[in-house]
């Protein structure tokens, strides 16, 4: 199981089929030792026992929004593909998440964990800076979209999720390696490479995340130099890749300003604030949670169902919460929101559980973060509908829970 998760997460940004390929991998062998065994894996004795999935209000959330789904599906527009959906992405989602709990079961599987994930964003960036300067990824031979880079994802902004979410846990492993100077260095180096391939994104949902992320993570680990060298990179930042949005989103500009190459002061407040068409997407939301005010259109069918009132477009709402409750109603947004804040008080008492051992409260600090960077870009954006961007979101979620319990081991150890 621990090699299948290292290769998803080596696979992440580059192929869906080889994602799919671990998860049924993990999930397979963990049937098989249940089978074998008569009951689930549990850690060896040296090690304490992991997050209980049922001692805490999220995993009665999830079964909660499971029924949902379930007693749904009969009346949704797509019955078979909200069943389909239903096994092969909420429910492998979620023991993905459990799953990273039973496996993680040591720090040294955390910091395997932590490499090929340093490695995997090491590709990524490279692949980013190829694509930027010769206009087209190595990996999918993907052209640049109006002079944005998406390496090895499908759209600029599905890559400033992604970036947004892991540069939190770069930026903590500086410190956490800082025994060791050649390591350290070429993290560094690589957090530099990735917040330079999220400003070429231009993707100004995820820039927004990434700045609200490093804001509460400098405050959260109260290291007043963190702090001051953060706050100059994100004024840097704005600087320098603001202007280049000036300049490359000509997709955003109206005709005859891009005919003329000029950009006027309100059309600048436009590009970096306006909605850019989320606003024609949000209606539509709104229109479908008209029609399926409580239980929804039915889990994954929005586009059928749009497709069904012909409402001239095909796309995801660009919000999660619209889109949650577009597909489940009411009452699904209920349940999610019970899940999330339970999420919420899972994260406060992982922190506390690990608040005594530095390095792997600052690694829980930059989970923390990406998960929050994560759900703030999906807001403004369809990481609620990608693949790869679920499976990273319940990855670190996993990867959270197993921190409590790993802390419980090394102090072990020490005893």
């Amino acid at each position: 199981m621990y090699g299948a998760l290292l290769g998803m997460i080596f696979f992440l940004p580059f192929s869906f089929a080889l994602i799919e390929i671990c998860q049924v991998t993990m999930i397979s062998a963990w049937a098989l030792k249940c089978f074998l065994l008569g009951k689930a894996p549990q850690r060896p004795e040296s090690c304490p026992r992991g997050f209980n999935f049922f001692s805490s209000n999220m995993g009665w959330a999830l079964m909660a929004i499971a029924l949902l789904i379930v007693l749904t599906i009969p009346f949704s527009h797509f019955p078979s593909l909200s069943l389909k959906k239903f096994f092969t992405r909420f429910l492998q989602q979620i023991l993905l998440m459990y799953l990273v709990t039973v496996i993680v079961q040591t720090p040294k599987r955390l910091y395997g964990v932590l490499s090929v994930l340093l490695f995997t964003l090491f590709l990524v960036s490279v692949d980013v800076i190829i694509q930027f300067t010769w206009g087209k990824s190595i990996a999918h031979h993907t052209p640049l979209i109006y002079g944005r880079v998406t390496g090895p994802m499908n759209h600029p902004n599905d890559l400033g999720t992604m970036l947004v979410t892991v540069l939190p846990v770069v930026m903590v492993s500086i410190i956490t390696f800082r025994r060791w100077l050649p390591l350290q260095t070429a993290i560094l180096i690589l957090f530099l490479l990735l917040v330079n391939a999220l400003g070429l994104t231009a993707s100004r949902g995820a820039w927004i995340a990434f700045a609200v992320s490093m804001i509460v993570l400098v405050f959260t680990l109260k290291r007043p130099k963190v702090i001051l060298l953060v706050a100059l990179l994100l004024l840097a930042f704005g600087g320098v890749y603001g202007r280049y949005s000036l300049s490359s989103r000509e997709d955003l500009l109206g005709f005859s300003e891009r005919q003329a190459h000029v950009i006027k002061p309100n059309s600048a407040w436009e590009l970096f604030f306006g909605p850019t068409g989320r606003e024609t997407y949000w209606q539509t939301a709104g229109d479908v949670i008209k029609h399926n005010p409580w239980f929804g259109c039915g889990y994954n069918a929005y586009v059928q169902t749009l497709k069904d009132l012909r409402v001239g477009h095909e796309e995801y709402p660009h919000n999660s919460l619209l889109h949650i409750t577009a597909e489940l109603g009411l009452m699904g947004l209920i349940l999610w929101g019970w899940f999330f804040t339970a999420l919420c008080l899972q994260i406060k008492n992982a922190l506390r559980a690990v608040s005594r051992d530095g390095d792997l409260f600052l690694l829980g600090c930059g989970i923390s973060a990406g998960i929050l960077a994560w759900f703030i870009h999906s807001l403004m954006d369809t990481a609620w509908a990608s693949l790869q961007l679920g499976v990273l979101w319940w990855l670190f979620i996993g990867i959270l829970l197993s921190l409590g319990p790993l802390e419980d081991s090394v102090r072990r150890k020490l005893q």
